[in-house]
């Protein structure tokens, strides 16, 4: 991760205030929006990156209690530019195979795709019955790339009360600048009528061996300058489009120490 200033980044670990595992809050009018996560493990090589785990987790709500909340219609979440994804040589798993299925069905027909795991929590709005809430666990699946090469992964949830699916489509990108890697998806159109997300927790984590070696779908390393234990660094940017119009934008400030 790219640290901040060396001195700060001493100073912040050496008096352990550097950036932990809370999360960041938001608010637009009677919206409440909360965005946390991190890398895992804490502790990584100066300069050879490593497996690691990535972490997101959001939380939606009112400070009215509105039901239903604003609608969430698009998150994009980009990743500081030293946190390296890699999927070459990894297994992909197509949309109809896990669309419609049970989360069973999916891990047997695309296991060795499997890249994640987590959960949501939907707010439901049908017109011919009382609103209710859905959660569900989640699986993530490494995907085909698109037509003109743009990496994508799938986020499969099934709930058993009651019994239902949906996918959401994350397109993977890079580019310029401190968050070197953005991941976004879009609630489908099918979804507009009836889905308010409330909660959303994810990780994606995954090892495999690929042309005689080991690799991971996520790498990190904690380049500290030189004689400095840790770093200081911005994690993560989310930026939060909601039905009407209305966005909110987080970013997460986290630490790393050098092993």
């Amino acid at each position: 991760m790219r640290p901040a200033g060396p001195i700060a980044a001493a100073l912040l670990i050496a008096l352990g205030v550097a950036a932990g595992a809370r999360g960041e809050v938001q608010k637009e009018g009677n919206l409440i929006v909360s965005f946390g996560g991190g890398i895992s493990p804490h502790s990584l090589p100066r300069d050879e990156p490593v497996p690691v785990a990535i972490d997101v987790d959001s939380t939606i709500r009112t400070s009215d209690d509105a039901d239903p909340p604003p609608q969430l219609r698009r998150i994009s979440i980009a990743i500081n530019r030293e946190g390296k994804l890699f999927d070459r040589g990894l297994p992909t798993c197509r949309y109809r195979r896990i669309q419609p299925a049970t989360m069973g069905a999916a891990r047997q027909l695309c296991g060795g795709a499997i890249i994640g795991k987590g959960r949501v929590r939907v707010r439901v709005h049908l017109s011919n019955q009382p609103p209710f809430t859905l959660k569900a666990p989640l699986l993530a699946f490494n995907a085909p790339r698109s037509k003109d090469g743009q990496r994508r992964f799938y986020a499969q949830a099934y709930s058993h009360r009651p019994p239902s699916a949906f996918v959401l489509t994350f397109k993977v990108r890079s580019r310029k600048g401190p968050f070197g890697t953005v991941v976004s998806t879009t609630l489908p159109r099918s979804a507009r009528k009836w889905a308010y997300v409330t909660d959303f927790e994810m990780q994606l984590r995954r090892t495999y061996t690929y042309g005689g070696k080991r690799r991971s779908y996520v790498s990190a390393a904690c380049p500290a300058p030189a004689g400095f234990p840790g770093a200081v660094y911005p994690f993560a940017r989310a930026n939060f489009e909601f039905a009407g119009g209305r966005a909110v934008r987080s970013t997460l400030v986290r630490d790393c120490k050098v092993r």
